[in-house]
């Protein structure tokens, strides 16, 4: 009768039954910082900052090396294409009249024209922003809901 009491019910011992609980206690709490390492993991990588070029410039010494998203009109003058390495360089400018250079590895989009709204993503090296993928959106005469029927998108040749 070791081991039973006299209810017939099965006595536990304690020391087993604290270590299996502390066993399930840690690798929960394992699981749970393993998760919330990965969620923290994937929204640093992808956070983008988002500016117009006017608030771009203000914060230019922050960003340099991260990733950016900027957006603002096409200066068509300063179009520079080269079709057969696929290198298309250009500059937004902002109100202030400001320019940022631009450069994007693949084809240059056939709505790049004088006003055209685009929003680069890239990074910032100091001097010139280096896309990574180019939407861009004709100006005026496409407005409100079918301005998104407009906008094209293009990711950067590896």
């Amino acid at each position: 009768m070791q081991g039973q009491n006299i209810l017939d019910i099965p006595i536990v011992d304690s020391k087993t039954g604290n270590n299996k609980q502390i066993k399930f206690i840690v690798g929960g709490v394992l699981i749970i910082v393993a998760i919330a390492y990965l969620i923290f993991a994937s929204i640093q990588s992808t956070s983008t900052f988002f500016f117009t070029v006017d608030e771009f410039f203000e914060h230019q010494t922050e960003v340099i090396g991260q990733p950016v998203r900027v957006s603002g009109p096409v200066d068509i003058a300063s179009v520079d294409y080269n079709s057969k390495d696929l290198i298309l360089k250009f500059d937004i400018v902002g109100e202030s009249q400001e320019r940022l250079p631009v450069i994007f590895n693949g084809p240059k989009p056939d709505q790049m024209s004088e006003g055209a709204l685009a929003i680069i993503e890239g990074t910032f090296d100091g001097n010139i922003l280096n896309a990574h993928k180019l939407m861009l959106q004709c100006p005026s005469k496409y407005e409100g809901e079918d301005a998104e029927k407009n906008t094209i998108e293009i990711e950067a040749v590896p």
